[in-house]
């Protein structure tokens, strides 16, 4: 985080996630989003990203000698809880409790009573924090009642209080990123997708939520499945004073759907054909049924502005699986998707998973297929990566999943390890498969990866030295996975396991 003279009211910790690694550092949005209105305030505010500052340690002791109002910690289900209890634990013994821990993000908002089970949290958001925060801050900087503010969980001796829930805000009041707030270079990369671009920043979102019922999906447990826009020209005015002030030559949005209004995803992109940008550009997500109802001068625009990268989940290659997850498409339509991209030279990256319930190893046998079909049907295709599903809280999976023997934690805690399928001894994520069955999707998970998406990431490593050395490593590593892979080898693959070993290490260690 950058210096400033005075000393914070308010600390804001981002935990790492994991594998933290070139392009998958992106901004700490969660935490820049609910620090703008507080900054308008007036109230000052430190940012400490784990994944990026080698001495947060002494850096947050130093914030936390300053007495500040509260410590924010957002975090996501798995990993990151982890880290977010280290960096509690500190918080704890550097004040003795007496300052207040609010944790926020889509782990606490969903299971926001369990959380507040853990001697590591005291204020739980529930949902969008930009006007939530403000106000908690404010009641506990002039000891008002907890009561009034709306959307937040708390305990009050043994009792549970939930406040009630906030209506969802209007994103064309949101405010600039406060970019003050980070070494912004942090997170600016060579980028996974944009192959030709050197200085990638992830610049925001223009819109939040999906209005779709993908069952696997937690987004619309806390956004309602409701979609919201940000007008044309503040989207815009946000782009293009980031590319300058930046000097950036890539971006990515991290719209969940940015292209379910054509006619406004057109006037973006002309926008940014008008601005003179010369950016190559992309979004999170783009839903299969949006590429195929474009019109032929949508997509020639789409292109024309620099968005030649279309991030797709085609998420399976079993029509039965996909109608099972409600993804609402066809393995024929995404094929369509992806000869559609040749025809306009757009580079489409498609993600795919498996170990759903019901779903049989003949069907994972079919997405292993589509996985090299649409690379082999569109030179310029990639596959990110094919999945193991893991049960979300708040997810419509989820609850079918607790019908049939899925076993959650009790505790927040016990939560750390939920995405890693390593640790699924006992079935207690994918139940509806055994132990040999469960370690097989385990195993097909890391062929994918580093059978391609693990040398692309190698390539955004800041360091040039060592991302060369890595390179030459990975290379020959990734066609020999590609292989197995490809002829379904994956029941027994005894050389990942150094591999895994590196990645709990790295999933564990701070």
């Amino acid at each position: 985080m950058k210096k400033s003279g005075n000393p914070p009211d308010v600390v804001l910790i981002y935990p790492k996630t994991g594998l933290d690694l070139g392009s998958t550092v992106a901004p700490p949005f969660a935490l820049l989003t609910i620090a703008a209105p507080l900054l308008q305030k007036g109230i000052r505010v430190q940012i400490i990203d784990q994944r990026v500052e080698k001495n947060w340690v002494q850096q947050l002791r130093t914030a936390l000698r300053h007495k500040p109002v509260c410590c924010g910690i957002s975090t996501m289900t798995g990993t990151q809880i982890h880290f977010s209890i280290e960096i509690a634990k500190i918080i704890r013994a550097e004040t003795g409790g007496a300052i207040p821990l609010v944790w926020g993000g889509c782990h606490p908002t969903i299971l926001p009573e369990q959380t507040l089970q853990s001697e590591y949290v005291d204020i739980v958001v529930v949902g969008e924090g930009d006007e939530t925060f403000l106000e908690l801050v404010e009641a506990l900087q002039h000891k008002q009642p907890l009561a009034q503010v709306k959307g937040i969980a708390y305990l009050e001796g043994e009792k549970y209080v939930f406040t009630g829930e906030r209506p969802l805000l209007d994103v064309e009041t949101l405010l600039p990123t406060p970019w003050e707030l980070v070494n912004v270079e942090a997170y600016i990369h060579p980028d996974l997708y944009l192959r030709e671009s050197r200085r990638v920043l992830d610049v925001g979102q223009t819109s939040r939520g999906c209005p779709y019922r993908c069952g696997f999906c937690s987004s619309a447990a806390i956004r309602k499945r409701k979609w919201r826009k940000m007008s044309v020209e503040k989207s815009l005015a946000m782009i293009i004073e980031d590319v300058k002030r930046y000097n950036l030559d890539g971006i990515w949005l991290r719209d969940d759907e940015f292209y379910i209004d054509p006619n406004r995803a057109t006037e973006i992109c002309e926008g940014i054909i008008e601005a003179d940008l010369n950016i190559a550009w992309y979004t999170s997500g783009t839903r299969i049924g949006d590429l195929l109802r474009a019109t032929d001068d949508q997509l020639a625009t789409l292109k024309k502005s620099g968005a030649y990268v279309v991030k797709m989940g085609a998420e399976s290659g079993s029509d039965r699986v996909l109608e099972y997850i409600r993804k609402g498409q066809t393995v024929e339509q995404i094929l369509a998707a992806n000869q559609r991209c040749r025809k306009f030279g757009i580079k489409p990256a498609f993600s795919l998973m498996c170990g759903f319930p019901t779903e049989t190893f003949a069907e994972i046998n079919q997405t292993i297929d589509l996985f090299f079909r649409l690379q082999e049907e569109n030179p310029e295709a990639s596959c990110e990566t094919i999945a193991q599903f893991t049960a979300l809280p708040g997810t419509e999976l989820y609850d079918i999943g607790l019908q049939m023997g899925l076993n959650p934690p009790e505790r927040l805690e016990d939560w750390v390890n939920w995405l890693f399928h390593d640790t699924d001894y006992k079935g207690e994520r994918l139940p509806w498969f055994n132990a040999q069955e469960r370690r097989a999707i385990g195993n097909l998970n890391y062929l994918s990866i580093l059978s391609k998406t693990g040398a692309e990431i190698v390539k955004t490593i800041h360091n040039k030295t060592w991302a060369s050395l890595l390179g030459m490593l990975v290379k020959p590593a990734s066609r020999y996975f590609a292989w197995r892979l490809k002829n379904k080898y994956y029941h027994l693959v005894p050389e990942i396991r150094p591999i895994k070993w590196f990645q709990y290490y790295m999933f564990s260690s701070s």
